[in-house]
């Protein structure tokens, strides 16, 4: 027994007031009680459920025109089988989730659909995933699919988002089109052709692009005509890209380069510090002169391009990649290619012997001063240079053997633990310096000597001179308390150093222990330089390679590892274009002045100006929100999604026209999502936009994005046949069978799932009959004649 309604139970208490109300005789009160509990048990509708070991559950799932055939297949089912049919008149998953629902939990049964499989209704899986768990089997009987040869448009998409003022590829797809069709892109606003493609001969699958440039910003509707066929669809367009435009040595570069690039970008120039970068999508720097970006600067613009996504472009000469520009600055690292004309350095390998002091006089801060001066002298060393340490305190020995200076944990653990105690005797310590250091091969050789001065009398000269004529260099330090010794200062003289004084630790000087060399590279190359073209189709468009015009004048650099080099000198193989990703953003670099002497030659080449807007494109900034959007159709409701692709706090909104905004709500870390409700035959025209709170500025940029109506189901009419449902893989994950509707003789699907079905006695209504008859029981019994009266 059950119950489908069991919240009507409470009421069973009514059923005990008859035998407290009213002067009743006790059988005048069970009847009312019976009544009362015959209609309360009604209420809550209970139900007997059997095993029924030979009862199930088919269910045909058909198209129209396979009415007939069901109905006798449900005429023709065995005793004790419910047979029950679902017509597939719109979407196809709702038709499998009704059937999937006639089949009661624990019993058993099978559905089979009866379809040309010509569906584009992606939704169904929630219901084969239930038959699934339910171990359902679902067979399938393939309808042959009627093809009449008449030209179809499947579909129209374009291969990058829209911007204004570029020009885009939107591709169009047709099927059975005959010859000599012109197919047309219509602004169906304007009712202006934006482009057209005229089929030469017949084509069973035509894919043609049409390239247009975007009319206006936010929602375009285009129409797709060919023959009588039109097919409509809205696409989002953005506003052109902003450029930040910095250069000081480019007369009328400004002006120049926006005539080339053309209404696809705002190029907004900067004079004075940098400003902010938020509202840019690329920031170009035109042969600017490093002192006009300083340090800071250039590590605020280059955080944007890696957290943020910003585009950067450095081209111009020698102010650009000249000496003395950006060289060893934080722009250097960022670019794709190396300076080849910078300052060449040429620093020489070192070894230092360190002679220290540590007898009693160097007590309290002196040896700790002279700690600090060794450690500033060790740090000046490099990987291959060398460095050992001496003390002496009425002896010698060494603290740490002569050894690469690329130990440094050792070296500092050694100079950490002397300390001060003994007498002051140095000239055994410079002796054991001098013998260690000619077994050693390095270009230079220098004993540094760190003493407060009290040492004692001793033939040091002719050592001294001994040593410096081998080339190794004697310097003093004098540590602490006077200024000057006289001692030290000879020491220094006779081994061609140099003496120091550090009376404390704010007087620490600097040791000179090598002098490296430099020498420049000429860097700029003019005359005639034939260049080769590298790269795919995306970042030359209809632009050949192969037309490229020949450079005036480039500067010459090496490409970095991992950078991809899109133009090169041919002679040479020189970048003069380059590229790489950065972070979140994109890096180029063009090796030449985009607009100066250097592309004289390709002023006059027509293809400049749609080339260089393309390389610009592919650098800016891929997304021009803090978040990607993107929105997912079903039916009539929209789910709008939000990935965050920025690491600050920030939060999504969406609003759509003819209504107002939402907060989009965080699903994950960098996921947010709502679920809006649209009419299913008109598109959601949406605008999305980020920021650091819910309270989200109107006038913050924002960025259009659309959900067509026919984004989630395509009518069958303009249905692509090799898409669709198929049956046989559909068969085969559900555990059923699959054969042609041609061939259904003795079609009879096997039941799958509970080891037995339930039969359910609906007990409510006999409930309610006997309720009516105590009723009227009760009626009888207090219009009978009392017989002790009479």
């Amino acid at each position: 027994m059950t119950s489908l309604q069991p919240g009507f139970l409470v009421l069973l208490v009514a059923a005990v007031f008859p035998w407290f109300v009213g002067r009743r005789d006790w059988r005048h009160a069970l009847l009312r009680s019976l009544t009362i509990t015959l209609l309360v048990l009604a209420l809550a509708r209970p139900a007997w459920l059997r095993q029924d070991e030979e009862r199930g559950y088919l269910v045909y799932v058909h198209e129209p025109v396979a009415a007939s055939w069901i109905e006798t297949q449900m005429d023709e089912a065995a005793s004790g089988q419910e047979v029950s049919s679902v017509v597939i008149e719109g979407s196809f998953s709702e038709a499998l989730e009704e059937a999937v629902a006639r089949i009661p939990l624990g019993s058993r049964g099978a559905v089979t659909v009866v379809s040309s499989g010509a569906s584009t209704d992606p939704h169904w899986g929630q219901a084969v995933r239930q038959l699934q768990e339910r171990g359902i089997p679902l067979h399938t009987l393939a309808l042959p699919r009627e093809e009449d040869g008449r030209l179809k448009l499947l579909s129209l998409a374009e291969a990058q988002p829209l911007r204004v003022g570029q020009a885009v590829e939107i591709w169009a797809e047709l099927l059975s089109v005959p010859p000599d069709v012109e197919i047309q892109l219509v602004d169906v606003e304007s009712q202006a052709v934006l482009a057209s493609h005229r089929s030469a001969e017949a084509a069973d699958r035509l894919r043609v692009p049409l390239e247009i440039e975007p009319p206006r910003a936010g929602f375009v509707q285009l129409a797709l005509r060919a023959g009588d066929e039109v097919l409509q669809r809205t696409f989002a367009v953005e506003q052109p890209l902003r450029v930040l435009y910095l250069s000081e040595r480019v007369q009328e570069g400004e002006q120049r380069l926006q005539r080339l690039l053309g209404e696809g970008m705002t190029l907004v120039a900067s004079t004075g510090a940098l400003p902010g970068l938020e509202g840019y999508d690329l920031v170009m720097l035109d042969d600017l002169p490093a002192p006009r970006l300083s340090p800071a600067d250039q590590e605020r613009l280059l955080t944007q391009v890696e957290d943020r996504g910003l585009g950067l472009v450095m081209s111009g000469g020698m102010a650009a990649f000249g000496p003395g520009g950006y060289d060893e600055t934080p722009m250097a690292k960022a670019l794709p290619v190396e300076f080849m004309q910078k300052e060449e350095k040429r620093d020489p390998s070192t070894t230092l012997a360190v002679i220290i002091d540590t007898s009693g006089s160097m007590g309290g801060e002196r040896v700790q001063l002279a700690k600090e001066v060794a450690r500033l002298a060790i740090r000046r060393l490099l990987p291959h240079d060398k460095v050992g340490i001496v003390e002496f305190y009425g002896t010698k020995q060494w603290a740490a053997p002569i050894q690469s200076a690329a130990n440094a944990i050792d070296i500092q653990r050694a100079l950490n633990r002397l300390d001060a105690g003994g007498g002051t005797v140095i000239m055994p310590a410079i002796e054991e310096a001098y013998y260690a250091m000619q077994n050693v091969e390095t270009r230079y050789k220098h004993v540094l000597v760190l003493t407060d001065g009290g040492v004692e009398a001793g033939e040091f000269e002719p050592l001294l001179r001994k040593m410096a004529g081998k080339g190794m260099n004697v310097s003093t330090v004098l540590v602490g308390g006077d200024a000057h010794s006289e001692f030290l200062v000879n020491i220094a003289n006779w081994g061609k150093g140099h003496f120091y004084s550090a009376s404390n630790r704010f007087s620490i000087p600097e040791i000179l222990l090598k002098q490296p060399s430099t020498s420049k590279i000429p860097a700029y190359r003019p005359g005639v330089h034939r260049v080769t073209g590298r790269g795919g189709r995306g970042w030359w468009g209809e632009v050949s390679p192969a037309e490229v015009p020949a450079l005036n004048g480039y500067v010459e650099t090496r490409p970095r590892e991992g950078a991809e080099v899109l133009l090169e000198t041919t002679a040479n193989r020189h970048p003069v274009l380059a590229t790489w990703k950065l972070g979140l953003g994109r890096v180029t670099a063009l090796t030449t002045e985009p607009a100066g002497k250097g592309t004289g030659s390709w002023m006059e080449w027509e293809g400049y100006g749609p080339w260089l807007a393309r390389v610009l494109a592919r650098t800016a900034r891929e997304e021009r929100q803090p978040f990607a959007f993107s929105a997912e159709r079903r039916g009539t409701s929209v789910t709008v999604r939000a990935r965050k692709l920025v690491a600050e706090e920030i939060v999504p909104r969406v609003a759509w026209e003819g209504a107002g905004s939402v907060i989009l709500q965080r699903r994950a870390p960098d996921v947010f999502s709502a679920r809006l409700t649209v009419d299913p035959e008109e598109e959601g025209r949406f605008w999305g936009w980020g920021g650091a709170d819910a309270a989200v500025p109107a006038e913050a940029p924002r960025r259009p994005f659309v959900s067509n109506a026919e984004d989630d189901v395509t009518p069958e009419p303009r249905m692509d046949p090799e898409e669709g449902v198929n049956l046989q893989a559909l068969a085969e994950a559900a555990g059923g069978s699959f054969q042609s509707f041609d061939e259904r003789g003795g079609f009879l699907p096997v039941m799958g799932g509970g080891p037995h079905s339930l039969r359910v006695l609906r007990l409510w209504s006999l409930c309610l009959l006997l309720a009516l008859l105590c009723y009227l029981a009760d009626l009888v019994y207090r219009r009978w004649p009392n017989r002790e009266r009479s």
